[in-house]
């Protein structure tokens, strides 16, 4: 899994809460480069995920329209991906190598635990790496270039997707709907909250330095 900045999050947050009319095709287009080689290697899927679940939650944007343009937009650039894969196999990966940037991350540790993956478990790999982070950048892709027959693709990569993207969407729609009470509890408690993470710093220091004292005779 890749992480994003929560400053990054917060302006895309605003931009799509501040123009609605455009957010679900930028969710759209985000999910689908996410999941598109080469772009899936440095679009970070997070940064459309949650701002886009965040703002179904809290009413600004329709929850089933979220869900449908980024299940659909992660789905097409999934296929495409194995579609790629199966129609120019190991030299796409040997093209993306000599690409700036993409390069890098096309033939670095994640490709060969791609394919190891891969050799070994099968199909399910295609269902496996959307829970492993990085791997999903370049499964579809593998599974094209190993020939995995496309029915089976669809099998095991849409339950992936379903989940794989899911897990984002379920954690800021929960975070979304209770935003504003969140916040208005932060700030009636925040002199305790305050108060208590200094306790709680002060005793681990406490406790770091008497275990670090030297013993007295």
């Amino acid at each position: 899994m890749s992480f994003v900045d929560p400053a990054s999050l917060g302006h895309m947050t605003t931009a799509l809460g501040e123009h609605s009319h455009l957010a679900y095709a930028v969710l759209f287009l985000g999910a689908f480069f996410e999941t598109l080689i080469p772009t899936s290697l440095v679009v970070l899927g997070e940064l459309f995920f949650i701002p886009g679940a965040l703002l179904a939650g809290m009413g600004i944007l329709n929850v089933w329209g979220v869900l449908a343009v980024l299940y659909a937009g992660g789905m097409l650039g999934d296929n495409a991906s194995y579609w790629l894969g199966r129609r120019f196999g190991s030299s796409l990966f040997d093209h993306l190598a000599r690409w700036p940037v993409v390069g890098r991350l096309a033939h670095d540790d994640n490709y060969r635990r791609g394919v190891a993956l891969f050799e070994r478990r099968g199909a399910v790999a295609v269902f496996v790496a959307r829970l492993v982070g990085p791997l999903s950048w370049v499964m579809p892709a593998m599974a094209g270039m190993f020939r995995l027959n496309y029915a089976t693709f669809l099998r095991f990569n849409t339950p992936g997707i379903m989940i794989g993207i899911g897990q984002f969407i379920v954690v800021g729609y929960f975070f979304g709907q209770y935003m504003r009470s969140i916040v208005e509890l932060a700030d009636r408690f925040s002199t305790a909250i305050l108060a208590s993470l200094s306790a709680l710093i002060a005793a681990a220091a406490w406790y770091w330095w008497r275990r670090r004292a030297p013993t007295l005779s």
